[in-house]
């Protein structure tokens, strides 16, 4: 959602609230693309102290992410705390750091960046349906939650056949 803020970058001190929501039904990274399944709007609050703006609010998202060992769906729930200030004075003079703006574009906030910015920073490293997922099998592909199965679990990697040969002449 774009937000004009035109009107509180005109003012030296002002704050005001806004309800808004995001527009984005997927979260769209280099290589993976994440579905919402949940969003709610969230009270977005937008203070301007002479040079400085600060941007702050809270929602949640849930996106839908598969399972690092045995690609199922889970449904993994952020919860967004969005506290960002800006320096104004840096900006006109070109003085900035890109990502302090990437959400803003001249008097237009877009919410929607806000929000995919804090998630991205908040993604776990691994991402697992339970604690003790069994994953796929190597061999066959079967999603070892659901059952065993009846694949060779000795397979070794052809690599390594030299160093097994020497330690199988030593047994």
């Amino acid at each position: 959602m774009l937000l004009n803020i035109s009107e509180i970058l005109t003012v030296p001190f002002i704050t005001k609230d806004y309800q808004v929501g995001t527009d984005f039904e997927k979260l769209l990274l280099r290589r993976a693309s994440y579905p919402v399944s949940e969003k709610s709007p969230f009270q977005l609050t937008i203070h301007k102290d002479g040079d400085h703006l600060k941007v702050s609010g809270e929602t949640e998202i849930k996106l839908i992410m598969p399972c690092d060992r045995c690609l199922e769906d889970v449904e993994m729930t952020f919860p967004v705390r969005i506290r960002r200030e800006v320096n104004l004075s840096k900006e006109r003079d070109g003085d900035y750091d890109a990502d302090e703006l990437s959400f803003i574009d001249g008097c237009i906030l877009d919410t929607d960046k806000l929000v995919m910015d804090e998630i991205v920073v908040a993604l776990p490293t691994k991402i697992l349906c339970k604690e003790d997922c069994a994953g796929l099998c190597p061999v066959c592909g079967r999603n070892l939650n659901e059952g065993s199965c009846d694949c060779d679990s000795e397979s070794r990697d052809p690599r390594m056949a030299a160093i097994a040969d020497i330690f199988r002449n030593f047994s």
